[in-house]
């Protein structure tokens, strides 16, 4: 595992870090994962090189998870999604935003969205870092449906408004992917669809998805700005 350089050996006491994030802000990647200080909360770190990582304080109270940054400041704001939990498997869960002018001190907290009927019905994460495009925030997120087999987690997205991310414009109804395939369906835990990264090449306009498998493997699924754009709006219910 990684070792941060932590001024705090309180905050720097690791116990697990799970479902990190990395994005690009003005001269560094910051990272953000799901850290336990008496529960789950959102870890957040930085590094130039990827060769010293540096620890900071926790973005928020346990218990908390999905904390993701958006790639650049919002009217001068750094900007972040999360997911208010609790300490076990959280049977609920909707996604808010929140701003800091330090990385350090969250507030304006506002809600963006709740879960909803079918696959999306018992909670919702952020996944990867949003992409900005010129129809808004492209937020992948996780969505949780409780069967009688346990949860089954598949992926969606949003577009959200560019100066108030908080806004959501469009909204997928249907999944874009769902645990099918033997990898996604077996393993430590079964029946997981969980994007965490995404890269678009701004030329071709692909888009690159990271995302776990069954919490065993790590995935790759592809798909273009625009054909993932026109889709959001025509399957949209917000």
């Amino acid at each position: 595992r990684i070792s941060f350089i932590c001024d705090d050996p309180e905050i720097g006491n690791f116990i697990y870090g799970y479902d990190p994030r990395v994005c690009w802000i003005e001269d560094r990647y910051y990272v953000t994962w799901c850290n336990c200080y008496h529960g789950p909360t959102i870890g957040v770190g930085y590094t130039y090189d990827f060769k010293e990582f540096y620890q900071l304080e926790n973005a928020f109270l346990p218990f908390n998870r999905n904390g993701v940054l958006f790639p650049r400041k919002i009217k001068g704001k750094y900007a972040i999604l999360s997911r208010p939990s609790d300490n076990g498997h959280t049977p609920f869960g909707d996604i808010f935003y929140s701003e800091s002018s330090d990385i350090c001190h969250w507030g304006k907290h506002r809600h963006v969205m709740s879960p909803r009927g079918r696959w999306q019905s018992t909670k919702i994460g952020a996944g990867p870092i949003p992409i900005e495009t010129i129809e808004g925030w492209l937020l992948i997120y996780h969505g949780v449906l409780t069967s009688c087999n346990g949860f089954v987690y598949s992926m969606g997205a949003a577009l959200l408004d560019i100066d108030e991310p908080w806004k959501v414009l469009y909204r997928t109804e249907p999944y874009l992917l769902s645990p099918q395939e033997l990898y996604e369906c077996v393993g430590d835990t079964p029946n997981v669809v969980f994007p965490c990264a995404a890269l678009c090449d701004a030329p071709t306009g692909r888009i690159a998805i990271y995302y776990g498998g069954a919490d065993t493997v790590t995935c790759l699924a592809f798909t273009q700005v625009d054909e993932l754009i026109n889709f959001i709006k025509s399957n949209s219910k917000v």
